[in-house]
C-alpha cells in the first residue's frame, strides 16, 4: 500500500495527495498498457505531463482512490465492447458498420483495413475514423455472420 492518495478536486478533476499534503490539481493517469493490463503500471502526471507518481499496481491505492481513479478512466478510456456487427455499407474501406455494443446500438466508420488490430489471442480493436475505440473481446464468440464480416476485411 502506498501513502499516494487520488480525490476528486473542487472543480472535480483529480487531484494528488500524499498523505495530507497536496502535491498536484490537477493530474491525470496514464496506463502505460490500456488493453493487456488496464490495473498495472499507472503514471500519474500532471498538467505539464510531468510525472508525479507512479503505481506498480491499482491496488497499491486505498479504496476509496482506487475507486476515484477507476471512475475517472471510466470516462476517460471509453471503449465499447461490440457484441455483434449487424451490417457493412461495402466491403472496402472506408465503410461504414453498424454495431451492437455494451452501450447500445451505433454505426461505426472504418477507414482502413488497418483499422482493425490484433491485441493478443482473439481480442481486436477497431479504430473509428475519429479515433474511437471498439473492442472484441473473442471474435470467435461473435455469431457466424459478425465472423464472416471481420474475416473479409482481416484478410
Amino acid at each position: 500500500m502506498t501513502d499516494w492518495q487520488l480525490r476528486e478536486s473542487t472543480q472535480g478533476k483529480l487531484a494528488l495527495f500524499k498523505g495530507d499534503t497536496l502535491v498536484a490539481d490537477p493530474v491525470m493517469p496514464v496506463l502505460a498498457f490500456p488493453f493487456s493490463a488496464p490495473e498495472e503500471s499507472i503514471s500519474i502526471v500532471d498538467e505539464y505531463s510531468r510525472e508525479m507518481a507512479w503505481l506498480d499496481r491499482l491496488d497499491q491505492l486505498d479504496a476509496a482512490s482506487q475507486t476515484v481513479l477507476k471512475d475517472y478512466l471510466a470516462v476517460r478510456e471509453y471503449r465499447p465492447v461490440v457484441s455483434r456487427i449487424t451490417s457493412v455499407s461495402t466491403y472496402s474501406t472506408p465503410s461504414v458498420w453498424t454495431l451492437e455494443t455494451d452501450k447500445g446500438l451505433c454505426k461505426f466508420e472504418l477507414p482502413t483495413d488497418e483499422s482493425i488490430r490484433r491485441l493478443g489471442g482473439s481480442r481486436l480493436v477497431l479504430t473509428h475514423a475519429n479515433g474511437m475505440q471498439f473492442i472484441i473481446e473473442d471474435m470467435f464468440a461473435l455469431d457466424a455472420r459478425s465472423r464472416q464480416i471481420l474475416a473479409r476485411f482481416m484478410a
